[in-house]
């Protein structure tokens, strides 16, 4: 295994324990999210000649979390995170399309936009930090708060 793939790695394992230290339930749903994505990518076959269809589909129900994220919490950080898992989708479907792409490129491009991913997650638990409880926006929202409002 590489070094990024272990800067990546790290970088999920700190991002995570700062969800779980001092963010909120966005935080720890999106870093439960990506802990659980990464073992599942992990152990999914990839054998360097076929499209990893296991990792493609994990990734893609990682994308629609953090678009529902993006979409009902409020939070600008989740909107970044589903930007740059649409980025990892993207390479995953240009390796679909072009299984002679150098695996390097996809590879290493895959590896970029999943630390972006982690980046936007640890921002979002420094803004949540930062802010502090007493300065939090009101349209911060709770994981099951868009469901108690009316319907237009």
């Amino acid at each position: 295994m590489s070094p990024f793939y272990f800067l990546v790695l790290g970088s999920l394992a700190l991002s995570a324990l700062a969800s779980l230290w001092r963010g909120g339930q966005w935080e720890r749903a999106t870093a439960a999210v990506l802990v659980i994505a990464w073992i599942g990518t992990a152990f999914a076959p990839f054998d360097f000649v076929h499209p990893p269809w296991i990792a493609i589909a994990i990734d893609t129900a990682v994308f629609l979390f953090l678009l529902y994220a993006a979409v009902f919490s409020g939070r600008r950080w989740t909107l970044a995170a589903a930007a740059f898992q649409f980025l990892i989708l993207a390479t995953h479907f240009v390796f679909v399309q072009d299984e002679s792409l150098e695996q390097w490129a996809y590879v290493s491009a895959y590896y970029v936009w999943n630390l972006a991913v982690i980046l936007s997650l640890a921002g979002g638990v420094v803004w949540r930090f930062r802010d502090g409880p007493s300065r939090r926006r009101p349209q911060d929202r709770t994981l099951r708060s868009h469901r108690n409002q009316p319907r237009p």
